[in-house]
């Protein structure tokens, strides 16, 4: 009984004798027998460590970190990386006036375009004049260019004589393709860009801006980005960018007069607009909000009633696009909601466009398009054949 009691009678002497060893224990009078099976309880507590278990583990997370950072380099080669954090930034800050930096001041509107935020389900069944019309733009631009609309293309900024992208755009390769185009190297101000004499220049600035036009509306947009006199500097355009909302796949602003109207417009109440911003979303369908900025609130209300008048004269509207499509514009017209913001001088548009109308007016637009066309090629045709003075 003594020895088999004898690690619990010494377990505590143990402590205080030389942490537990055999030398300790002897000081403190623990016999022998005593000490030997203490030595033997304690080795049996303490766990094992398993060497070649913890090297295993070690190894995994090296593989593991390894991986992570082959997959992450693949990413950014490829330019997966820089897309998804742009859909996220889409998605979460989508608000980017740095665009409008490289725009003149003096242009009179531009549009928006973000592919991030575009559903193409709510432009039309696939297969439909519209989806076709995207999808073939998109093919002819990659084809020649090598730059994917709907991935290397992050922003776009459509103004009347320039077009201005931000994503993802290797100035190499652009070179090397539009160089069997004819496209030449030139500079202006140190920056380097592609020219086809005559026609129209395009220029990648640090790998994530596109500047795309003729060549002195490129070289107008270099200058007012160096001197500080583009459109984001034009409080009347970003306000009303921002009032309707970038979180939008389409948004478009005209400036059409002066911000600030006359006395005499103030007065007489005209009813000319002075601007139109227009923003298109594509969440549950197409709807679009238009605000048009009249010179006082008496104007937006005159307009209000202009509008409400054209929109009840259903003949008209199927005069100037067809029977067919006409009805179906009258009926868009009809779900339409037209508000004037109190004291604020605006009318604001609501309308909501179901697919198989956005089809519908597609192939009206198309088939007008083409008559226009045969029209023009007659005329022409007619001035060529005309004996002159």
């Amino acid at each position: 009984m003594l020895c088999r009691s004898a690690p619990r009678v010494h377990e505590r002497r143990s402590r205080f004798c030389g942490g537990g060893s055999r030398r300790g224990l002897a000081a403190c009078g623990i016999p022998e027998r005593a000490q030997r099976a203490q030595m033997s309880t304690e080795s049996a507590s303490k766990p094992v460590q398993v060497a070649g278990a913890t090297k295993k583990r070690g190894k995994v997370k090296y593989i593991v970190l390894v991986g992570l950072v082959l997959i992450v380099v693949l990413a950014q080669q490829t330019g997966l990386l820089g897309f998804g954090v742009a859909h996220l930034r889409a998605a979460t800050f989508p608000r980017d006036e740095s665009l409008l930096e490289y725009v003149q001041g003096s242009v009179p509107g531009v549009v928006i375009v973000d592919p991030h935020q575009i559903d193409l389900q709510a432009l039309g069944a696939e297969g439909g004049a519209v989806r076709l019309h995207i999808e073939r733009t998109r093919d002819d631009i990659k084809k020649a260019t090598g730059i994917d609309l709907g991935f290397d293309v992050d922003k776009l900024v459509v103004a009347p004589s320039l077009v201005v992208a931000r994503g993802r755009f290797n100035e190499q390769k652009l070179a090397e393709r539009l160089a069997t185009h004819s496209y030449v190297q030139a500079e202006y101000k140190g920056v380097k860009y592609l020219l086809r004499a005559g026609e129209d220049a395009i220029a990648v600035r640090d790998g994530s801006i596109l500047l795309y036009g003729a060549e002195p509306e490129l070289r107008a947009s270099i200058d007012a980005e160096e001197a500080g006199t583009s459109l984001a500097s034009r409080d009347e355009a970003t306000s009303r960018l921002a009032h309707i909302g970038w979180d939008r796949p389409l948004l478009g602003v005209a400036l059409l007069s002066e911000s600030k109207p006359s006395l005499r417009a103030i007065l007489t109440g005209s009813t000319g607009p002075r601007a139109v911003t227009v923003g298109v979303s594509t969440k549950g369908g197409l709807s679009a909000i238009i605000a048009i900025d009249a010179a006082s609130a008496e104007a937006a209300e005159e307009l209000r009633k202009l509008l409400e008048e054209k929109r009840a004269n259903v003949d008209a509207l199927k005069a100037l696009v067809g029977p067919e499509p006409g009805a179906a514009l009258a009926e868009i017209a009809k779900r339409a909601t037209l508000a004037v913001e109190p004291g604020a001088g605006r009318l604001t548009v609501q309308v909501e466009v179901r697919p198989e109308e956005i089809e519908l007016l597609a192939k009206a637009g198309h088939a007008a398009a083409g008559s226009l066309g045969d029209m023009y090629k007659n005329v022409r045709l007619l001035q060529l054949l005309a004996p002159g003075p």
